[in-house]
């Protein structure tokens, strides 16, 4: 397992060669760690960020920790999301990535919320997951790299969900961007079977037209 603290300093890696791997970004989701196990137990080299609250001792499946990279990741700082975004620099083979957007359960309606509870859900969770969203995305177009890029937006009763669903629309939408986008909620299912879903789409090499958004994820995407 290699660890990179990308939180202060921005800090590059050697460029490693990579014939099938995958670029997880996850804020320490139950969704993003089985969509993880799921790529480690196929052989797959991952990169995936982690928070300070993570433990680098996450139990993995033996022998796969010399497969994955972890990246660490500062959701207070704006500066972390575009040093994340630095180091995958290192990996220019890599053209599959995976955006877990997940927010902690509240069930409850959005004007209940305090002004407090409000600004620290959008700084925490709406501001840092768009961020890191939006600077991937703005690299990849940039150099204009055809890339596979899945969202998959994990089963919340949270109100603040909805500005994801607003994002990841947008995205669909913009037929500018050189980047096959799927999409996927979770609903009801379990991470576990998400997680078996998303690695057999990526390994269809056949399925190239946009993916589509359900509320259901096991509905036909193409």
């Amino acid at each position: 397992m290699v660890f990179v603290d990308t939180s202060d300093e921005i800090f590059i890696q050697s460029s490693i060669s990579m014939e099938e791997s995958v670029i997880i970004i996850t804020q320490g989701s139950r969704y993003g760690k089985k969509i993880t196990d799921k790529f480690l137990a196929n052989n797959y080299k991952v990169v995936k960020t982690i928070n300070e609250q993570q433990s680098e001792a996450e139990a993995l499946e033996s022998g796969t920790e010399s497969m994955l990279t972890e990246l660490h990741w500062n959701y207070k700082s704006p500066f972390s999301a575009k040093n994340i975004i630095l180091n995958l620099k290192s990996y220019p083979d890599t053209k599959n990535f995976i955006i877990v957007f997940s927010m902690p359960e509240r069930d409850t309606v959005l004007y209940r919320y305090s002004q407090i509870e409000i600004q620290k859900t959008i700084d925490l969770y709406i501001k840092s997951q768009l961020s890191i969203a939006c600077e991937l995305l703005n690299e990849l177009s940039r150099n204009n790299k055809s890339a596979t890029l899945f969202f998959v937006l994990e089963n919340s009763n949270n109100p603040f969900k909805e500005f994801f669903k607003s994002f990841i629309n947008t995205v669909l939408e913009d037929n500018t961007l050189p980047v096959n986008v799927n999409a996927f909620e979770a609903g009801k299912e379990t991470p576990e079977s998400l997680a078996d879903y998303v690695f057999s789409i990526l390994q269809d090499k056949k399925k190239s037209a946009k993916g589509k958004w359900f509320k259901q994820f096991r509905y036909t995407l193409f």
